[in-house]
C-alpha cells in the first residue's frame, strides 16, 4: 500500500513539474512577443494599445544593393531624394523618429505593392524589377532592416503581405515570415488588405475564402508561431465572402472612413464578429479649407473615443503624409496624411522632413488619456448616406430555427450596378433598405450564415398605396461618395452627431418579405 502511495506521489509530483515547465516555457515563448490575453494584446503581462500610423515603402536598387525607403511622394514627391542604400535608411530613420515623437508606439509597413508579368512576381525599382525568385534574399534582408530602423525607434511593425494566391507567392510569404520569427518588433502579419476591393476571384464562396485564410494561417503559424496574425477588412459587407468571424485569425483589423459611416461600421465589426479588433486605416481628409486642420483634429478624438467606447483594442491611421494632387488621387486619399507638403520639419535629432505637421499631429500622444465610456447609436445607423426616395424592407431568419438573425448585412445594387447602399437587420430581423434609385440586385448574409444574391423586381407603393416608379424623383444617380457629411452635422465640431429626420424618411415603399439563411459549419 505504501508502494502505491508512494508511486502515485511520484507520478502527481512529475505531472505537476511538467505542468510548470510548459507554463514557464508558454511564457518564455511569449516573453517580448505582442499576445492576445483576454481579448487585448499583451507585452510582458501589460497591456499593449496599438497606436498605429500606416506607412508606405517603395523597394530602390543602388547598385544592385535593394532596400525598402520612404514611398516617393513622402518628402519631395517629384523624386527620389536619396541616392545611397545608407541615405534611403537614413531617411526612413527620420521618418521614424518623427513618428516616434508623435506618440505612435506602432507602423503598418505597407510591403505589398508587388507587380507581376511574364517572368513573374516583383518590386519595382528605379533600376528595373526586383523579381521574388531572382533576388529572395536582398528582399528579405531590404525587409529585415526597415523593421530593424522601426524598432531602434521603439516603434512596433505591423506587416502587410502580398497575398499567398499562388505558390510562388506562398513559397516567398513563408521563407519571409520565417526570417522575422525572433523578431519582436514584428506585432503582427496582415495577410491581406480589403478582400472586399482586391480579392482576385470575384463573389469568392465563404467556404472557399475560410479554407484559403486557414492555409494562409497555418503556413504563417508553421514558421512564427509567436506572432499574431490579421487581416484588413473594409466594410461589413465583407461577411459576403470573407466571413471574418469563421476564418481562423487572431484578430480583425478594419478598415472605415467617412463619419458618416465610421460609428455605424465599428458598432457593427464590434457586434457580430466575435473576435478582437481594432482599426487599422482611418482618417478625415484635410487641405484646411474644404476641411479645416481644426476639423480634422477634433476626428482624431472623436473616432478615438469611439473605437475604446466600442471596445477596441488599437486604432490606426492613414497615413504618414499626404499626396500630391498631381498623382490624381481623389480627395480621400490626397489629403489623408499627419504631413502636407508646405515648409519643413525637424526631428528632434535633426532629421529635415519636407512638410508641415498638421495639428492633428499633436492629438495622438494625448488619446491614451481618454476613458472609455458608453457607444450610442448614431441616428444614421441604418441608412448611412441618408438615402430618401425609397425604402426596401424585409426580414432575415435563420433557416434552421426561424430565429430573426441580428446584424445580417443587407446590399442593394441598382439596375446598372452603378450605385451600392447598404444596411443590416435590428434584434428582431427586420431591416429598411434606403435608396435614391431602384435597387434590383441584392446580396444578404450574416456572420456564419450563406450567402443569398438575387435580383428581384419589386412593386413601389407610395404612402397611400397607390402604385408608383421613380419617375421624376430626385438625386437619383448620387452614390455614396459624392454625399458630404457636413450637410449633415448639427455641430460642425461634433462629427458623428447628426440632425434628426434625415435617415428614416421615403416618398415609396416596397416589401422584400422574408430571407432565410442557412448556418455554415466553421
Amino acid at each position: 500500500m505504501k508502494k502505491v502511495l508512494f508511486r502515485k506521489s511520484v507520478v502527481f509530483f512529475i505531472m505537476f513539474l511538467v505542468v510548470i515547465f510548459t507554463a514557464s516555457c508558454d511564457q518564455n515563448t511569449k516573453n517580448g512577443f505582442v499576445y492576445l490575453d483576454d481579448g487585448v494584446f499583451k507585452i510582458k503581462g501589460e497591456r499593449f494599445f496599438p497606436m498605429m500610423l500606416n506607412y508606405k515603402v517603395e523597394m530602390m536598387n543602388f547598385d544592385g544593393e535593394l532596400v525598402f525607403g520612404a514611398a516617393k511622394y513622402y518628402d519631395d514627391p517629384l523624386i527620389y531624394e536619396t541616392a545611397t542604400k545608407a541615405e534611403a535608411e537614413d531617411q526612413f530613420s527620420g521618418h521614424m523618429q518623427l513618428i516616434e515623437e508623435l506618440g505612435f508606439n506602432t507602423v503598418r509597413l505597407c510591403t505589398n505593392l508587388i507587380s507581376s508579368d511574364e517572368n513573374g512576381y516583383y518590386y519595382k525599382t528605379q533600376a528595373g524589377p526586383a523579381y521574388l525568385k531572382n533576388d529572395t534574399e536582398k528582399i528579405i534582408d531590404a525587409v529585415k532592416g526597415i523593421v530593424s530602423i522601426a524598432a531602434s525607434h521603439n516603434l512596433k511593425v505591423m506587416l502587410l503581405l502580398k497575398p499567398s494566391w499562388d505558390e510562388d507567392l506562398s513559397e516567398f510569404n513563408t521563407k519571409l515570415i520565417k526570417s522575422l520569427s525572433k523578431e519582436k518588433a514584428v506585432f503582427a502579419f496582415d495577410l491581406m488588405n480589403e478582400p472586399l476591393y482586391f480579392d482576385i476571384v470575384r463573389d469568392r464562396k465563404k467556404a472557399d475564402a475560410v479554407q484559403l485564410v486557414s492555409k494562409w494561417v497555418k503556413d504563417s503559424k508553421s514558421v512564427a508561431p509567436n506572432h499574431l496574425v490579421t487581416i484588413g477588412f473594409a466594410e461589413p459587407i465583407e461577411v459576403f465572402s470573407w466571413d471574418a468571424s469563421m476564418m481562423p485569425i487572431d484578430f480583425v483589423e478594419f478598415h472605415t472612413y467617412t463619419p458618416l459611416s465610421i460609428p455605424n461600421e465599428t458598432l457593427w465589426w464590434s457586434r457580430y464578429i466575435g473576435k478582437p479588433w481594432m482599426i487599422g486605416e482611418t482618417s478625415l481628409p484635410s487641405d484646411n479649407d474644404s476641411v479645416t486642420y481644426e476639423q480634422q483634429r477634433f476626428f482624431a478624438e472623436q473616432a478615438y473615443q469611439f473605437v475604446i467606447d466600442c471596445g477596441g483594442i488599437g486604432f490606426g491611421w492613414w497615413e504618414f503624409q499626404d499626396v500630391p494632387t498631381s498623382y490624381g488621387i481623389n480627395y480621400e486619399g490626397t489629403f489623408s496624411g499627419v504631413l502636407n507638403h508646405e515648409g519643413a520639419t525637424t526631428t528632434k535629432d535633426g532629421h529635415v522632413i519636407q512638410g508641415t505637421l498638421k495639428p492633428v499631429a499633436y492629438s495622438f500622444a494625448g488619446l491614451k488619456s481618454l476613458k472609455k465610456g458608453e457607444p450610442f447609436v448614431p441616428v444614421n445607423y441604418y441608412n448611412n448616406f441618408g438615402y430618401h426616395n425609397a425604402v426596401v424592407r424585409g426580414r432575415i431568419v435563420d433557416d434552421g430555427t426561424g430565429k430573426p438573425i441580428e446584424g445580417a448585412a443587407v446590399r442593394g445594387w441598382n439596375k446598372t450596378w452603378r450605385t451600392g447602399l447598404n444596411t443590416c437587420t435590428d434584434k428582431d430581423g427586420y431591416f429598411n433598405l434606403y435608396s435614391n434609385d431602384e435597387c434590383v440586385h441584392f446580396a444578404i448574409s450574416a456572420p456564419g450564415k450563406d450567402t443569398q444574391r438575387f435580383d428581384m423586381n419589386l412593386e413601389y407603393r407610395d404612402k397611400n398605396g397607390e402604385i408608383r416608379d421613380f419617375t421624376g424623383l430626385p438625386d437619383r444617380n448620387i452614390k455614396s461618395s459624392m454625399v458630404s457629411y457636413q450637410t449633415f452635422l448639427k455641430d460642425e465640431n461634433k462629427l458623428f452627431e447628426f440632425k434628426e429626420g434625415e435617415f428614416d424618411r421615403a416618398v415609396i415603399f416596397a416589401d422584400m418579405g422574408e430571407i432565410r439563411l442557412k448556418k455554415l459549419e466553421r
